[in-house]
């Protein structure tokens, strides 16, 4: 379940690779940076239009990202300009499949900081990397500002704890053909629906659905 709590947004600027300037973001988890592969903006906003196709030199990694435009992009929030960072976030991983990007996983299965990150973050728990990536940040003179932000965050309804999203492997059962049935169940008149007004939900959950995964069920609730 997700919890409105307050927060922080932090803005920094990400320096043009092999050019003058900088690209400012904004962001409410700043230790995720350092498995961003991509920065994102929306493709009609002018502020920025002339920068997607660029790279970006990646602050602390010293790693070249690129600049991508997707409409997924809200263009008020933040600078406009949004990090991604797929391994970590289900919506940014939605944007990485539409550009090729890849996906880098910076968290141990307990919660710590992997050897994908520089060494001087490995080891750390996410509170305390992400007080070092701003204090470093700052050093580097790559800090903007910070401000009040409420956000919502991703909590375990059982024991409340946060939920850090991370990629793991999973077991899917493929949907594209069962749904391709049973919509034709429907249009061959073999399913009447009651009231009629549920079939256009019907065709719609099943030409959007997507392959199950069945490694992530409840182990006794379902």
């Amino acid at each position: 379940e997700h919890q409105e709590l307050p927060g922080k947004l932090y803005r920094f600027r990400y320096p043009l690779a092999g050019e003058e300037g900088f690209l400012e973001i904004a962001t409410t988890r700043p230790e995720t940076l350092l498995g961003d592969t991509a920065v994102a903006v929306h493709p009609e906003d002018e502020r920025y239009r002339h920068l997607v196709g660029k790279m970006v030199l990646l602050p602390l990694a010293n790693r070249p990202i690129p600049i991508v435009a997707d409409s997924y992009v809200d263009r008020e929030f933040g600078t406009g300009a949004v990090k991604k960072t797929p391994g970590h976030d289900p919506n940014d991983r939605s944007v990485a499949e539409r550009h090729d990007l890849p996906k880098i996983n910076i968290l141990t299965p307990d919660g710590l900081l992997n050897d994908e990150v520089p060494e001087a973050y490995r080891g750390l728990d996410v509170r305390t990397a992400r007080d070092l990536v701003v204090r470093d940040m700052e050093a580097a003179g790559l800090f903007v500002e910070v401000k009040d932000h409420p956000h919502q965050v991703g909590h375990c309804y059982r024991c409340h704890s946060v939920i850090e999203p991370y990629m793991s492997d999973q077991w899917f059962v493929r949907m594209e053909g069962m749904a391709k049935k049973a919509l034709a169940a429907w249009e061959e008149g073999k399913v009447e629906f009651f009231p009629k007004k549920w079939e256009n939900t019907y065709a719609h959950w099943l030409n959007n659905i997507r392959d199950w995964c069945i490694s992530r069920q409840l182990w006794w609730g379902h």
